[in-house]
């Protein structure tokens, strides 16, 4: 009953702020797909046009450990630079659900991507969230949610890429933190 309601309140979130974002042009968006043996997440991120706002939403599915959705809003600098960095701070909603737990949390963080001079198509990259006790619900205490990457652009509009991502859930009387979608992947992502 809780994770339905989460789930409808993210819905209704996610639906206001595209709504809300609907007049407006972004650009700049990409789609990221990444994949390992049991796990599965497909992202979309985009930038509004010559403002700072960012908006990003993503689902995961492990086969037997459950599922999670977010959704994101942050500023990046989006003045002309020759800066290799590219940064993002701002906050995401997190709704996840399994058949041991159901969590709402709002995490704040960011993410970056720092491409090498020396090897301009050779990239690192990565994200962390971290959502404390007073705004986890639900069975959460506290969750973090973090990612990093090493990638390689194909093309100026597509990068592939492995790495590591961590999702941590400490459940309300537990002393463990439950792990959903963590390990290495593999991944694909597509600028348009």
């Amino acid at each position: 009953m809780m994770m339905k309601y989460a789930r409808n309140t993210l819905l209704a979130a996610v639906s206001a702020a595209a709504l809300a974002a609907s007049p407006v042009v972004f650009a700049g968006g990409s789609l990221d797909i990444s994949l390992a043996d049991d796990v599965a997440r497909i992202g979309y991120d985009a930038t509004q046009m010559g403002s700072g706002m960012h908006i990003s939403m993503a689902a995961l599915h492990h086969e037997d450990d459950g599922d999670m959705v977010s959704a994101g809003l942050h500023v990046v600098d989006v003045r002309p630079s020759s800066s290799h960095l590219y940064i993002g701070v701002g906050a995401k909603v997190f709704a996840a659900t399994s058949d041991y737990f159901d969590a709402v949390a709002l995490g704040v963080g960011g993410f970056f991507r720092y491409s090498f001079p020396a090897v301009p198509d050779l990239s690192l990259a990565g994200y962390g969230y971290y959502a404390p006790p007073v705004v986890s619900f639900a069975d959460a205490e506290n969750m973090i949610s973090t990612d990093v990457r090493a990638q390689f652009n194909l093309l100026p509009t597509a990068r592939i890429y492995t790495g590591y991502r961590y999702n941590g859930i400490r459940l309300e009387d537990v002393d463990k933190r439950y792990k959903l979608g963590d390990g290495v992947h593999f991944g694909l992502t597509i600028d348009f």
